[in-house]
Parts: structure tokens; C-alpha cells; sequence
């Protein structure tokens, strides 16, 4: 399959069935997103895997968006990474390029995801016990797609080319 077909196909999955992502394939997810470029090469992205036990309870005693995936990747970055407050932005931005290769590698695997980013960052990050230097930017849900799984009806709706895209 094409890279550009993979990324057609790709859809946010909200149904998940309860078989655990092998470590094999949560490797491979975890090493796309480590191997994202970053500004300046300062890889601040933290990549917080919650799959069980008692930090499965942490994350969502306030986690709004609990789809019963099987693994929730919290995906922050370390602001002492970025040298100065002024490059933050990077933070996120890095992050976002980190996930977006996370996805289309689980999605290569057969695997669906979600990212989810309306939570209370904070509260997250102190359920957890994050340092105060890393900053949550967004979780992303990774696991098998339950049958009964199917892309959102505005999935495949794109705007006209002539929107998006401008010749100067």
C-alpha cells in the first residue's frame, strides 16, 4: 500500500476491541514517534504509555474520552529540552509531528488510534505525576478496531483544492 493510500484510509477510531497491542507493535509506535524530526533536533517529545494497572486508574479518574482503548499514549514534552520558554510552541509542534507518525504506524500495523486532545492538560499531568517541566499536549488511543468499528460520515468530506491549496 502507498504511504498517501495509508494516510486516505486512516480514520480516528472510537471502538476498540479489548485485545492488548503487542509489545511488538507498540515498539514499532513507539520508535516511529521517536524517530520524528524535531526543532533543532531536541526530541523534547515524552511519550507516557498507559496501558494498565494503577496508572490506567489515574490517567482516567479525569479523562473525559475514554473509548476503552487498551493503550493511551500520553504524548508531552519537556520544556528543559526546548533551552528557553520562547520555543514552547516547538514543544508542541514536535510533539504533533511524534504523533502523527505514531498513527500512521499503527495504522500500517493494522491498528486504530485517536488522537484526543480536549482534557485538562494539568490535571492530567498531576494525576499522573509528571514533572512540572513536561507539558501534555495530547493522548493518542491505540488498539484493535472493535467490529463494529467505522470511519465518522464526515471523514471522507474534503474541501476543494481550490480552498486549500494557493499558487502564488
Amino acid at each position: 500500500m502507498s504511504i498517501l493510500q495509508l494516510m486516505k484510509d486512516r480514520y480516528s477510531c472510537r471502538r476498540y476491541s479489548q485485545e492488548e497491542v503487542s509489545k511488538e507493535d507498540l515498539t514499532k509506535i513507539l520508535e516511529a514517534g521517536k524517530s520524528a524530526p524535531t526543532g533543532h533536533n531536541n526530541q523534547p517529545q515524552k511519550i507516557y504509555v498507559i496501558t494498565k494497572g494503577e496508572a490506567r486508574e489515574k490517567f482516567l479518574k479525569d479523562f473525559t474520552y475514554d473509548y476503552k482503548a487498551p493503550c493511551y499514549l500520553v504524548c508531552a514534552y519537556d520544556e528543559l529540552r526546548l533551552g528557553n520558554k520562547e520555543f514552547n510552541e516547538n514543544g508542541v509542534i514536535d510533539v504533533s509531528i511524534a504523533m502523527t507518525q505514531m498513527m500512521l504506524m499503527a495504522e500500517e500495523l493494522g491498528l486504530g488510534t485517536c488522537w484526543i486532545s480536549h482534557f485538562p492538560e494539568e490535571v492530567i499531568a498531576d494525576n499522573l505525576g509528571l514533572p512540572k517541566n513536561e507539558k501534555v499536549v495530547s493522548v493518542l488511543a491505540v488498539g484493535h478496531h472493535r467490529e463494529d468499528d467505522r470511519p465518522s460520515k464526515l471523514h471522507f468530506t474534503n474541501r476543494e483544492d481550490e480552498e486549500l491549496v494557493i499558487f502564488l
